[in-house]
């Protein structure tokens, strides 16, 4: 094929038919490469700032964890001495403040798994300040265990002829234990 034989018109078809090859190639070679790695990293992208998301979350989790695992801690038990220690705290407190221990019921427990919840029911009369003071003293100072329930009243005693106000006191603490491996 001579190009000089041909006419204006056959040379427009060719060179259009070419011009179309050329884009088909230039397509497949560069353009839809392009498009591609294009698409990739903007996916890359995405899982970046998931995984940036993640590791933030990540973080933000085992911040709140260790805080609950602290709070937590404070209530753990880890010896039978403890009842002891609480009753001693209560009643040398009780001595000096003028408070009547009026009842201390056996500790109530539940077990489930490796952890125990004991919680320690005490009776207290006196004057309400003290009696406040008292429940301030093993919530925030003595921190001897999580005081889950107060409960202030008052009543007539007829033996004294007076009026009582009682404080109804509720702590609980956990104990872990072992998980016992059989010999």
């Amino acid at each position: 094929m001579n190009w000089s034989k041909l006419t204006y018109q056959q040379k427009n078809k060719v060179l259009t038919i070419g011009y179309v090859v050329f884009l088909f190639l230039v397509y497949q070679l560069a353009i839809s490469k392009c498009w591609e790695l294009y698409s990739q990293n903007a996916t890359l992208e995405e899982k970046l700032v998931t995984a940036k998301d993640s590791y933030q979350n990540k973080e933000e989790l085992e911040k709140r964890q260790e805080k609950l695992n602290h709070h937590i801690s404070s209530f753990f038990v880890d010896s039978l001495k403890h009842q002891e220690y609480l009753l001693e705290t209560i009643s040398t407190y009780c001595h000096q403040h003028q408070l009547l221990i009026k009842d201390i019921p056996p500790v109530t427990e539940y077990r489930e798994d490796d952890f125990e919840v004991g919680t320690h029911r005490m009776v207290i009369e006196g004057s309400f300040i003290p009696l406040l003071k008292l429940v301030y003293l093993l919530e925030q100072k003595n921190k001897s265990g999580r005081v889950s329930s107060v409960c202030f009243s008052s009543k007539y005693d007829t033996k004294r002829k007076k009026e009582v106000l009682s404080l109804i006191l509720y702590i609980q603490n956990i104990q872990v234990y072992a998980n016992e491996k059989e010999s």
